[in-house]
């Protein structure tokens, strides 16, 4: 096959980027010509390691210094950028003549569909729908999101992340398929280092201010317990730990090398407002780590066995709650090693292997019914 991937770059660490990596890499070791085109990768190089066989090819459109300017400006830019964009994707596209196209849903979601090259159109949303609607506030949120809807729906297919997402965009044909593990351990961890692991990058979607109101509660009863948190932008949490007491309690860090991180860690605790489907949930039941989560839309239910794999908590924000699960797989060694071997055993349903197995039945069926027409 011949498959292109379009996103803004990727350069910027985050989970999008990282199975984007994962992706291309699968499918050049298999002997496919995969192509990567960013819309503004600036010069910089990619964060994760990306195959040399996977080509790649930057249009330098310039859409994130538009982000900046007012309302106005930022409209006359924006549509000017888009039209720039539309032509040299079509160029391209008309020359690379690829089976598949997936959008990372960035600009081209707008215009994609329009451009014939013979290949199918797929658009892959890394985000729930509650997080579009969370982010997109007033009337002109509503219309962005309306207006989002009527192009997704001229897509040949729109994938998300999780079952439970799929009814809630109301798009006809919609599937699910999950991110793959991004790592697969022969060992895991032993759950006896007394510390807790969150990961992620600072802000208000992450919601770290109540994980630590969680772990103020949770150092009262286990002070030799440490709260690791691995991510970028946590310099910001600083005065609220130290506000709380508990800057000898609580560490935090950018790492290149997250399996370490988690076989150096006994439990996992996520206490996001909303979600895609969370990497690092993914990545810590691959090391065998329980999850003490919150069950936010959309990711930690289609992840986590209640009271098998780990703790969901229905009560979303009530930090209370959420010490609660942690110091409870804390004191029982018993039971946070029950739940870390069988969120181990769970991962398996998402190795690589077995997500990119559906990758590849989706886009065969979609690449034999274009040619159909």
């Amino acid at each position: 096959m011949k498959i292109v991937y379009l996103l803004n770059n990727t350069w910027y660490p985050g989970g999008q980027t990282r199975v984007l990596a994962n992706k291309v890499n699968y499918w050049a070791e298999r002997g496919h010509e995969v192509y990567i085109l960013t819309a503004d990768q600036i010069g910089k190089p990619h964060y994760y390691e990306i195959d040399p066989r996977v080509k790649t090819l930057d249009f330098a459109i310039g859409y994130m210094g538009a982000d900046q300017l007012n309302l106005l400006q930022k409209a006359w830019r924006l549509s000017r950028f888009i039209v720039r964009h539309y032509l040299l994707l079509k160029r391209t596209l008309t020359e690379i003549r690829p089976d598949v196209v997936v959008s990372m849903y960035g600009k081209e979601v707008y215009f994609l569909p329009f451009i014939k090259d013979g290949s199918a159109k797929v658009l892959e949303a890394h985000g729930a729908r509650y997080t579009w609607l969370f982010s997109r506030k007033g009337l002109l949120g509503k219309l962005h999101n309306w207006l989002d809807l009527r192009f997704i729906r001229c897509f040949d297919q729109f994938v998300v992340l999780t079952q439970e997402d799929v009814p809630n965009w109301d798009v006809l044909g919609t599937v699910s398929v999950p991110n793959g593990n991004t790592f697969e351990p022969q060992t895991v961890a032993s759950l006896e280092v007394p510390k807790v692991i969150a990961v992620g990058r600072y802000g208000e979607q992450k919601n770290f201010e109540n994980l630590l109101q969680a772990w103020d509660i949770v150092h009262r009863v286990c002070p030799n317990w440490q709260l690791k948190i691995c991510g970028q932008g946590l310099d910001l949490l600083d005065p609220f730990i130290e506000s709380l007491g508990l800057t000898d309690s609580v560490v935090h860090y950018e790492s290149r090398d997250m399996e370490k991180e988690y076989m150096d860690a006994s439990i996992c605790a996520l206490s996001s407002r909303h979600e895609g489907m969370p990497m690092f949930l993914l990545e810590a039941m691959a090391c065998g780590l329980p999850i003490v989560s919150y069950a936010c839309e959309c990711g930690p239910r289609d992840l986590i066995v209640d009271g098998e794999t780990g703790i969901l908590i229905e009560e979303k924000q009530d930090y209370k709650k959420l010490a609660e699960g942690i110091i409870r797989l804390i004191q029982d060694d018993e039971l946070r090693k029950k739940m870390g071997k069988k969120a181990k055993d769970r991962s398996s349903l998402f190795s690589q292997e077995s997500v990119m197995q559906r990758w590849t039945k989706l886009f065969t069926e979609l690449i034999a019914k274009k040619k159909k027409h």
